[in-house]
């Protein structure tokens, strides 16, 4: 007989039953929070009640960032972010210069994380609330401007840390990653992107971030934690590799020719299709798929956009065969999005983790300072041998 103990209605209970497994913990109820809500049946997901359909049309990544972390009305109070980083602008550079060029961006941008972290965070800081909310708030405007500056520097190009600081997180991307001040057009697409990808309920970055407030570390340490999940290629990579797949299939009429040879190998799973939550489609797709067709008719390129309505559709038509759907997520179509916005393909994932360093930092004030919250302890079903003597 096993023991195993199974959580119900937040009452813990022994029963001698396998526990109910889900590879994946798909559709576990992990915890409690008010920042997201993932509504499949309305094809919608919501930040703090706030419909992301809505938002995309109205607001701003910097109204988000002050939905997600403080939940204020964003037409009411407009957000004034303070970075903190120009103060360290010495040991950011002095990090960047120790750091091996061939690394991916991901690890690279962990170590500034954490370097900024080290520069503020010393050993007798305070964790109260009002501080570490701080640390928030500037952590959501550097990110995106730490993957600028990388963006530099692996291409050896000065200075790392330009002189002017706009008060839009798009536009700092932008201007970093390009060199010139973007359009108006271009810093509208990223500022989409970046609010569209800010947050997603429990998913396995946030969960992360999640499960390191609960032990009470650090808010550095967390989004490090969350930057090195979403570093995994199931995870925040998939864009990059839809890119590098739509580069090898070069025109739509190859789309069919190569899906059908990928497909072959066993477990094989198209970066841009599917979703642990979403089995009817991502609601974030019709959002950004006109913009990208739009960017791409202005850029007078729409092969990309093409090659991706070609995957969408195939992939479609494949799975009313099988009678199994596997929808096109957003990565399919940022994918283009970033291409055509002259974003190097490595800098994707950065680009990702600079919005969702906005879910990371609300969930990490939501779990921190709750003393409801419990350190998160999951158990295992144990399938090794059983217990047995040691002979030496």
């Amino acid at each position: 007989m096993v023991i195993v103990f199974v959580l119900n209605k937040r009452r813990i209970k022994m029963t001698n039953k396998k526990s109910q497994q889900r590879p994946g913990l798909r559709d576990v109820i992990a915890g409690e929070t008010k920042i997201c809500l993932l509504d499949e049946t309305r094809q919608d997901f919501y930040y703090r009640g706030y419909s992301i359909k809505e938002l995309a049309q109205k607001a701003t990544f910097e109204d988000v960032i002050y939905i997600l972390l403080f939940d204020d009305d964003p037409l009411e109070e407009r957000l004034s972010l303070q970075s903190q980083l120009f103060l360290h602008r010495d040991a950011i550079v002095n990090t960047l210069r120790t750091q091996n060029r061939n690394a991916h961006p991901m690890d690279i941008l962990a170590t500034l994380i954490r370097t900024f972290g080290n520069e503020v965070y010393s050993l007798d800081a305070t964790e109260d609330q009002e501080s570490v909310e701080k640390f928030a708030l500037s952590l959501t405007f550097d990110v995106g401007y730490l993957a600028g500056i990388m963006k530099r520097w692996y291409e050896r190009r000065r200075p790392l840390i330009m002189p002017e600081i706009y008060d839009s997180v798009a536009k700092n991307i932008l201007y970093q990653m390009k060199g010139r001040k973007p359009d108006e057009f271009e810093e509208h697409l990223m500022d989409l992107a970046l609010i569209l990808y800010a947050e997603h309920e429990f998913n396995a970055s946030t969960f992360a971030v999640r499960l390191a407030a609960s032990a009470h570390t650090d808010i550095f340490s967390a989004i490090v934690c969350g930057i090195g999940t979403l570093r995994g290629s199931r995870h925040g990579g998939a864009n990059e590799n839809a890119m590098r797949i739509m580069l090898e299939i070069k025109n739509p009429e190859n789309v069919r020719k190569y899906v059908n040879r990928f497909l072959k190998t066993p477990g094989a799973r198209l970066p841009g299709f599917g979703h642990a939550v979403y089995t009817q489609g991502d609601p974030r797709v019709p959002i950004i798929k006109p913009w990208v067709k739009e960017l791409s008719e202005r850029k007078r390129d729409t092969r990309w956009y093409e090659i991706a309505l070609a995957l969408e559709e195939y992939m479609a038509e494949r799975a009313k065969e099988k009678n199994r759907g596997i929808p096109a997520n957003i990565d399919l179509w940022t994918a283009p999005l970033y291409y055509l916005l002259g974003i190097p393909i490595p800098f994707y994932t950065p680009l990702f983790a600079s919005a969702r360093i906005a879910g990371w930092c609300a969930h990490y004030l939501e779990v921190r300072h709750n003393p409801k919250v419990p350190i998160l302890r999951p158990r295992a079903q144990y399938i090794g041998p059983q217990p047995r003597p040691f002979l030496s």
